[in-house]
C-alpha cells in the first residue's frame, strides 16, 4: 500500500530532474460562491476516476501537459498519458481544510511557466473539494461491497458485476465469460473440531489462495459461508477446468490448509446473452451440487 512517505521518497529519487513538490491547502472559506464551468462539471459525479477525467479534459485544453498521475495513500491513478521521463515533472500535494488528499503529478511537454503554475493553482482550488467528496465516496463504496471477513467482493458486488457482464454480452455476443461457484469440502468439520475462530482463519486463507491462482482480469467473491464465486472473463469451459485444477493443486500443496483435510468442489458455466444473473448462479449451483454428489473434489461444467 502506498502512503505519503512513499510518494515523497519516490519524488526524491528524481531530484535534480523533478521540480520541488509544492503543497496547496484549500479551505472551504476560500471558495467563492459563484460557480464556474469547471466547478459545475466536477460536481456532476462522485466517481473518482470520472472526476479526474473531467478535470484532465479541462486542464489539457489550457496547459501543455503530456501525462498526469494522481497518487494517494492507497493508489496510483494514471489519468492522462504515460510517463516517458521525469525531466519536466511538477507535483502538487492537495489538502482540503487541512485534510491530505494526495498528489497531482504532471509531466509537462516543456518546463511549466509562471503563468502555467498560476493556472494550475486556480484549477486545483476548484478540483479539491469535488476530489475529496469522490475519495470519501470511493472509501464508503469499498466498505459496502466487501465481505467483512475475507475482504473479497460480497454478494452485492457480485450481482452488480454479473448485471454489467450480462449487459455487455447483449451488446457483443462474441465475448466469453465463465462463472464458477466453489464450495470447500470438509469445512464443517473444521468448525466442529477447531471452533469458528479457526474456521474464519481458514476461510480467509482460502480466499487469499484463490486470488493468488487467478489472473489480474479474474475476480473472486465470497458468496456466503464457505462458498466462493469466480468470474473469469474471456474464458472458455476448457480454460475454466485448468483454473480449477490449479486451485485444487494449490490447496493440496498449502501447508497450513492441508492440515485440515479440506477439498474443493465446483460447478461452472459459460455465460450466454439470454442468462440473467440469477440464472447463472442457479445453474452453477446445480452443477456444484452434482459435483458433490459425484464424489466431491471435482469440477463440473
Amino acid at each position: 500500500m502506498l502512503n505519503r512517505a512513499v510518494a515523497k521518497a519516490e519524488s526524491k529519487i528524481t531530484e535534480g530532474k523533478t521540480q520541488a513538490i509544492i503543497s496547496q491547502l484549500t479551505s472551504s472559506t476560500d471558495l467563492q460562491s459563484r460557480s464556474t464551468p469547471l466547478s459545475e462539471r466536477l460536481q456532476t459525479s462522485l466517481d473518482l476516476h470520472q472526476v479526474l477525467s473531467i478535470y484532465a479534459e479541462y486542464m489539457l485544453q489550457r496547459l501543455p501537459v503530456s501525462a498526469l498521475q494522481f497518487i494517494s495513500d492507497d493508489q496510483i491513478i494514471n489519468v492522462v498519458g504515460d510517463y516517458e521521463n521525469r525531466e519536466s515533472e511538477f507535483s502538487v500535494m492537495l489538502y482540503a481544510d487541512k485534510e491530505y488528499l494526495g498528489q497531482m503529478v504532471y509531466q509537462f511537454k516543456r518546463p511549466p511557466s509562471y503563468v502555467n503554475k498560476v493556472r494550475l493553482e486556480q484549477m486545483h482550488r476548484l478540483l479539491t473539494f469535488p476530489l475529496r467528496n469522490a475519495i470519501q465516496f470511493s472509501r464508503l463504496r469499498k466498505v459496502a461491497v466487501r465481505d467483512h471477513l475475507t475482504g473479497l467482493g460480497n454478494r452485492a458486488l457480485l450481482d452488480e458485476t454479473l448485471e454489467h457482464l450480462s449487459a455487455r454480452l447483449k451488446r457483443d455476443n462474441n465475448q466469453s465469460h465463465s462463472v464458477m461457484l466453489l464450495d470447500m469440502d470438509g469445512f464443517k468439520a473444521v468448525n466442529d473440531r477447531h471452533g469458528h475462530q479457526q474456521g474464519d482463519e481458514v476461510l480467509k486463507q482460502f480466499g487469499r489462495l484463490l486470488q493468488q491462482q487467478l489472473r489480474d482480469t479474474d475476480r473472486v467473491f465470497r458468496y456466503g459461508g464457505d462458498e466462493f464465486v469466480l468470474i473469469l472473463e474471456n474464458t472458455q469451459a476448457e480454460q475454466a477446468e485448468e483454473i480449477f485444477s490449479r486451485i485444487r493443486n494449490a490447496l493440496n500443496n498449502d501447508i497450513n490448509l492441508a492440515t485440515f483435510n479440506i477439498g474443493v468442489s465446483a460447478g461452472s458455466l459459460v455465460m450466454e446473452s439470454f442468462h440473467s444473473p440469477q440464472d447463472i448462479i442457479d445453474e452453477a449451483d446445480r452443477r456444484l451440487y452434482a459435483a458433490k454428489v459425484a464424489g466431491k473434489d471435482q469440477h463440473l461444467s
